[in-house]
């Protein structure tokens, strides 16, 4: 049975929805959303779908899917009441950001570690599956197995994450909001320098690109995920926020 992991953490009327990375749950941005609530912020972080869940039912979820659940926790924070509310993402969750400022109007956004470049080049899905299913306690042997038997599933989604890549990368142009672009130099999944593609190439007057040599992709998490918090809450506090009553 499928567990939701969305969470919200009501703390003020500035909102920020905090969107997780590709293979990962809500619990990879819980401490940067809980620091985020700390310092004033409502924060909401919704579970994609598919996303914690066994490979079986994971691999029946598509890109288009989970960006429409990032969607829909835009939505909802504005049926809660949030007129004005920026957008931090982690990996893929940063992509969602860039599409979401391509066609919405948030305050602002904060990719983080996106892999948003002419060179798409991306940690195979197999090896996440491999990864999760290791946690979970699978032995080697059958994992290998049951990569092999999910092979066809695993091609079409990585052909779909490609492609839904593709096209944020061809409109980044549109991107006009305040934007921080967060990098870890020891990513391993992303060259650092895909970062300089996203600072180029957004039209916003606003922008800023944050490095932090010692952090690799899992950046909310890694050995700097402080100073992150600070430079956020800091980009964050700087925006002409309208302080309107949340009902």
């Amino acid at each position: 049975m499928s567990t939701d992991r969305s969470f919200l953490i009501k703390a003020g009327s500035r909102a920020v929805l905090l969107l997780h990375g590709f293979a990962g749950t809500t619990e990879d941005v819980r401490e940067l959303g809980e620091y985020l609530a700390e310092n004033g912020y409502t924060v909401y972080a919704p579970n994609y779908r598919g996303h914690g869940e066994e490979p079986a039912i994971f691999l029946k979820t598509t890109p288009d899917m989970w960006y429409e659940d990032a969607t829909a926790g835009y939505k909802y924070l504005q049926d809660q009441g949030y007129h004005e509310i920026a957008i931090v993402g982690a990996a893929m969750g940063g992509v969602f950001a860039l599409k979401m400022a391509e066609t919405f109007a948030p305050k602002a956004i904060a990719p983080l570690c996106a892999n948003v470049n002419r060179k798409m080049r991306y940690i195979p899905v197999e090896n996440y599956l491999l990864k999760s299913m290791r946690k979970d306690g699978i032995a080697e042997q059958d994992a290998q197995v049951m990569l092999t038997n999910y092979a066809p599933e695993i091609d079409k989604m990585a052909d779909a994450r490609s492609e839904f890549y593709k096209t944020v990368a061809s409109e980044i142009e549109r991107i006009e909001v305040p934007t921080m672009i967060g990098q870890g130099c020891r990513d391993e999944e992303i060259a650092a320098d895909d970062a300089n593609y996203i600072f180029k190439n957004i039209h916003s007057d606003d922008k800023q690109l944050c490095f932090y040599a010692g952090s690799g992709h899992d950046i909310t998490n890694d050995c700097e995920k402080d100073i992150l918090g600070e430079d956020l809450v800091y980009f964050l506090d700087d925006l002409m926020w309208l302080e309107q009553e949340v009902m």
